[in-house]
């Protein structure tokens, strides 16, 4: 039997310096150990990275990070590069688990729970323009030959007292900021077809409640081309109708009025050419 060894300092030295030169992040680790047995891995424990400017992303905390390549990748006809790991991290104020696979498919599983979205969108220095708390996030996703227009997963988002500024969607009209409540989505992904199975923002009695009966995106491998086809019900409750009287007429000019106060329009359109909004 022979056994190799590689000293832990050397590992760890000649990953931080690399990535501290080639990242927009500062990284530290209190432990980076490389090991052969039973499969080779690397282990990283306590990881700090932070961004050496604004704009460079969140700080981020890992509490631990593991790596398995793919040793027949490294072989002549092996294969391309493959890896995969495990990760436990923070971000955002949020703490964040699940793995990742990474070669000639990609795999991608994230799971979060009680999440602050004031923490995602710190959008001016008075607040920001979303609040409230994700209770529960699920994200898996299956990127067959790396290719998003093939593929495969599920989300599942969940949370409450949410509420929004509309100034930042520069809508033709102003609006106060809407106090909303509930959000719940569900969605399946299925050879790069997005289907929307519940999607709900807002609670009765809130200032504004807005549903997805009815939607599908379809993903491209060149992103601007992905498609959306959505059919949306929106309902402004009394106050919001009061304290903009003007409201009223924008809805009916591109949505149809239903008889439970609910108006129905349409979205249709790509990330490259939006569409207007139509009567549904």
């Amino acid at each position: 039997f022979t056994m190799l060894k590689v000293p832990d300092s050397a590992v760890a030295n000649f990953l931080l310096n690399s990535l501290n030169q080639s990242t927009p992040y500062q990284w530290q680790a209190e432990t980076i150990r490389l090991g052969f047995f039973p499969f080779p891995h690397l282990k990283v424990e306590k990881l700090n990275l932070d961004p050496k400017f604004p704009g460079a992303g969140p700080a981020l905390a890992v509490e631990e990070f593991r790596v398995y390549p793919n040793p027949f990748s490294l072989l002549p006809l092996g294969g391309p590069p493959a890896f995969g790991g495990s990760f436990r991290a923070e971000a955002y104020k949020a703490n964040f688990h699940g793995y990742f696979a990474a070669g000639s498919d990609v795999k991608l599983r994230v799971e979060t729970a009680n999440a602050d979205l004031a923490k995602f969108l710190p959008l001016n220095p008075t607040g920001s323009d979303l609040k409230g708390n994700i209770t529960n996030l699920f994200i898996q996703i299956l990127l067959p030959s790396q290719r998003a227009s093939l593929a495969d997963g599920e989300i599942s988002v969940q949370g409450k007292n949410v509420a929004i500024d509309p100034s930042m969607f520069q809508l033709p009209i102003a609006l106060p900021i809407l106090n909303l409540g509930e959000l719940d989505i569900q969605g399946s992904v299925s050879r790069g077809q997005v289907k929307i199975t519940k999607f709900k923002l807002g609670s009765p009695g809130k200032d504004l409640e807005l549903q997805i009966p009815n939607g599908s995106i379809t993903l491209s491998d060149v992103t601007p081309n992905t498609r959306y086809d959505l059919h949306l019900l929106i309902k402004p409750s009394g106050a919001i109708i009061a304290a903009v009287p003007g409201i009223t007429a924008m809805l009916d000019s591109m949505a149809t009025r239903k008889p439970d106060g609910f108006y129905g329009l349409r979205l249709q359109g790509s990330l490259a050419a939006p569409g207007f909004p139509s009567k549904d």
